[in-house]
């Protein structure tokens, strides 16, 4: 689950500030109009716990459920553990309906229903909440145990990045304020949980009387990134300036945070999915001030996203389908900027580079074949994938080295996963990685940047207790010749080392488990009901 809708970050750091003053004027004016638009909107709606507060509820604020990323996986495992922990509890989802189904948009209303096989008569569901849990089992195999109660939003395209221009994070995220309005307008539950980096409704549902949560995927703005913008270096959200703007942006930069910070307290409980998140939020969020009731609430809690490794350990580490004589390379991400498929194009044209008349030892590379799987959101992800094609045919890689498979469902990615010996990730600062843990669990040796939740939490040696030595379980590169040489060393490695370094990835990943999330999200959650 990052920004996007997920985190707010889907191109939301792209942009520049149009020029110190006009930041600072532009986000003074946008935080009087929020407060009085609050203001009003309390007293016109009679805003209070005892006429608005739907008992027993639990609300999911995620704009866009339809992305197939790993926050989206977080929502279905967050919501199948709030329904197996409190089966007599009403689960909400705040969304965006799917424009493949809009054609049968009348069901929606819950005029007419469908009863949901093994359930009681009585129990019987929308055409909507049937849609959704047959999506979270057919794209993530999370099989949801109720129905759920689907709230459609109207004003999710006020998230669209690619709206604003300039102040983009500012000013998508002031918008959100209306999103999170409407959600809670029409349904105000009990407890609010956003699990895709809206924080600037929360404040807002503290207004309507909820007690709140959230799960931090990637922060909308990181120290990092503030290093970034200070040392001038150019990203894929951090396009490169004159001194002025420069000066600028890191103004505009540092009073967002601020900000951020700010709205971002308002969260009675606060998870993290990863070591390098929790550290960024600590640092960012505001934790003692007069909304902060409760000192067990001022501190962020580390819960490691739900991954699917108790059905992928049991994929056999030898087999006839992991042909290690032509292996495959596998590359699981959706296709957005931060990602950087680019890289990993060119490291694989660079390992196959020095294969080329190489010792007999290296030609296995030779035999090899990338694998590009992920989602596409939207007309610029499609877009990005051609560009993607092109560069391959630039650096000379046909339709027999590189294949690109897109928006597939789960049961394709489990079967590429038991094909795969090695699964490559490019992306800087990843918050957590879920892919790669994936491949871990797969017996897949992964190659990640040496970065982020990748480097802090998943590929890190595992200690032998007896021997008390360490066994790498897999690589971490940075540049484009160490991704390469990782390739190399990746699949020339000895059956023999390949098998030691699976086994150890393999124990290294059970805290990574579904169980453990869903224990760890409900004990967190256990604070707002009592």
């Amino acid at each position: 689950a990052r920004g996007r809708a997920e985190r707010m970050r889907g191109g939301s750091t792209t942009t520049t500030s149009g020029g110190g003053g006009y930041s600072l004027w532009g986000m003074t004016g946008g935080l009087l109009l929020t407060a009085t638009a609050t203001a009003l909107g309390a007293k016109a709606f009679d805003l209070t716990r005892a006429t608005r507060v739907k008992r027993n509820t639990v609300g999911f604020f995620h704009p866009v459920a339809n992305d197939g990323g790993g926050g989206e996986r977080v929502l279905w495992c967050a919501m199948r553990a709030v329904m197996a922990a409190r089966p007599k509890a009403s689960v909400v989802l705040y969304t965006d309906l799917p424009a493949v189904a809009q054609d049968r948009e009348v069901l929606s209303d819950g005029s007419e229903e469908f009863s949901v096989e093994g359930e009681e008569e009585e129990e019987e569901e929308t055409f909507w909440s049937r849609y959704m849990r047959e999506r979270a089992r057919e794209k993530f195999g999370v099989i949801l145990p109720s129905r759920l109660e689907v709230v459609e939003l109207k004003t999710t395209s006020l998230l669209n990045p690619s709206m604003y221009p300039r102040l983009t994070l500012l000013l998508q995220s002031l918008t959100s304020t209306l999103v999170g309005g409407e959600a809670l307008y029409k349904l105000t539950p009990q407890v609010y949980i956003d699990t895709c980096g809206v924080p600037f409704v929360l404040p807002l549902a503290r207004l309507f009387g909820c007690r709140t949560a959230c799960y931090v995927h990637y922060p909308v703005i990181s120290t990092n990134m503030l290093q970034r913008v200070k040392q001038r270096k150019r990203m894929y959200n951090n396009a490169s300036t004159g001194t002025a703007s420069s000066y600028a942006k890191m103004v505009y930069y540092k009073l967002f945070a601020l900000i951020y910070g700010c709205v971002g307290s308002f969260a009675q409980v606060c998870m993290t999915n990863s070591s390098w998140t929790r550290g960024h939020v600590q640092d960012i969020f505001w934790w003692k001030y007069w909304w902060q009731r409760r000192a067990a609430y001022i501190r962020p809690l580390r819960v490691f996203p739900p991954c699917n490794t108790e059905s992928l350990t049991k994929i056999p580490l030898k087999s006839p389908k992991r042909n290690t004589k032509s292996p495959v390379i596998l590359s699981i991400g959706q296709f957005r900027p931060e990602k950087d498929h680019r890289m990993q194009l060119e490291a694989y044209a660079l390992a196959l580079k020095r294969a080329e008349g190489s010792s007999k030892n290296l030609k296995v590379i030779l035999q090899s074949k990338l694998v590009l799987v992920g989602g596409c959101r939207s007309d610029a992800d499609r877009q990005r994938v051609e560009d993607l094609k092109a560069r391959a045919k630039e650096l000379g890689l046909g339709d027999d080295r590189v294949e690109f498979l897109l928006n597939v469902p789960y049961s394709t990615i489990r079967d590429l996963l038991s094909q795969a010996v090695v699964g490559i990730h490019t992306m800087v600062d990843e918050h957590f990685g879920i892919g790669i843990v994936e491949y871990m669990a797969s017996g897949v040796i992964a190659v990640a940047n040496n970065s982020g939740g990748p480097a802090a939490d998943i590929i890190t040696p595992l200690r032998d207790e007896k021997k008390g030595s360490l066994q790498a379980t897999g690589y971490l590169a940075s540049t484009t010749d160490e991704y390469a040489s990782a390739l190399v060393n990746a699949l020339c490695i000895s059956e023999k080392e390949r098998e030691k370094m699976c086994l150890a990835a393999r124990s290294s990943i059970a805290r990574f488990s579904e169980a453990s999330f869903d224990q760890s999200f409900v004990n967190a959650l256990e604070r707002l009901w009592t």
